[in-house]
């Protein structure tokens, strides 16, 4: 059975939510965006957040640093600050590189409407299962939203949705996550920040997935829905705790239930494409220091970069 595909997913992407994420352009505000009191839905008892935090590579070519870090999207107060290495790997840095700028992304609303939107007048109720649409509509109605309102959104999209309410769910917050740290800091440091990606590469991904695909991930992420608050807060914890094997069973987990060229749109083919810009960065040796923070299968799923870096001939140090 697929586990948490479309959490997994939207852990390695960076999710930037568009204008148009609702019929009425409007945001879905986390619980701390409300303003409202995060009171913990989980009966679990709280894991302890506080570690070194991910994993991190350094790698010279000539007079030039590079340091890869491998992060997460979603985070917790207590992960800060990070580990003494960590801090000092960015305070080092001339120039930080992430996945995407958050604070200067310039979104197409249509193209991204047109990217979420069916083609033809096929609707969500036509490709999900009555009994997954049911209990996705149960979910939206529990968190005052409506899904006939989205009936015209492709599942992709719907997963992105889904995703938000589990991450209300769960101890972990966007607004805490690593890459938005470093990016604040990095303004107030008036650092050099090169993106990686953009965000039209980023949804054209999601996006891109078959039919067929999209609802088995959709219906496994509505099936699984009451475990992913769980599931995020533990993976929240392997994260910041550096625990490896873990971590990466749960990112893993799943996907031999997908064709191959699932995994091979997410990560592989992404990882590939950031090792050839950072070896064109590196071949430069301009002499500067560099601070990549990607999300950790980037770093941990081969073709993993610094996997791909290391078959271009430069030696990788792991640090933690």
């Amino acid at each position: 059975m697929m586990k948490r595909l479309m959490a997994i997913f939207l852990l390695i992407v960076v999710l930037v939510v568009a204008g148009c994420s609702s019929p009425n352009h409007e945001l879905i505000e986390s619980e701390g965006a409300k303003g409202q009191d995060n009171e913990q839905q989980i009966s679990e008892p709280a894991l302890d957040y506080e570690g070194n935090g991910g994993f991190l590579w350094k790698v010279l070519h000539g007079k030039t640093t590079m340091y890869v870090y491998g992060t997460i999207h979603l985070g917790h107060p207590d992960f800060y600050p990070l580990a003494s290495g960590i801090e000092k790997a960015y305070e080092d840095a001339d120039v930080i590189l992430p996945e995407i700028n958050m604070f200067k992304v310039d979104v197409n609303e249509e193209k991204i409407k047109e990217m979420a939107l069916f083609e033809d007048d096929t609707t969500l109720d036509d490709v999900l299962s009555e009994a997954s649409y049911a209990k996705l509509s149960e979910i939206f109605e529990a968190h005052e939203m409506t899904l006939a309102d989205y009936n015209h959104f492709q599942p992709w999209f719907l997963g992105t949705l889904l995703n938000q309410i589990s991450n209300e769910e769960s101890e972990l917050a966007p607004e805490y996550g690593v890459d938005l740290y470093f990016l604040q800091r990095a303004l107030e440091d008036n650092k050099e920040i090169v993106d990686l990606e953009t965000v039209e590469m980023q949804y054209e991904v999601q996006s891109g997935f078959s039919m067929e695909t999209q609802v088995q991930m959709l219906e496994g992420s509505i099936a699984d829905h009451e475990e992913t608050a769980s599931f995020l807060n533990q993976l929240g914890y392997n994260w910041v705790h550096g625990n490896e094997d873990a971590f990466k069973n749960q990112l893993t987990e799943g996907f031999e239930s997908v064709d191959e060229k699932y995994q091979q749109a997410i990560n592989d083919t992404r990882n590939i494409h950031m090792a050839h810009k950072l070896d064109e960065i590196l071949q430069t040796d301009d002499g500067q220091t560099y601070f990549v923070f990607i999300g950790a299968a980037h770093v941990l799923i081969e073709p993993s970069v610094p996997g791909e870096l290391e078959k271009k001939g430069y030696e990788m140090e792991r640090i933690y």
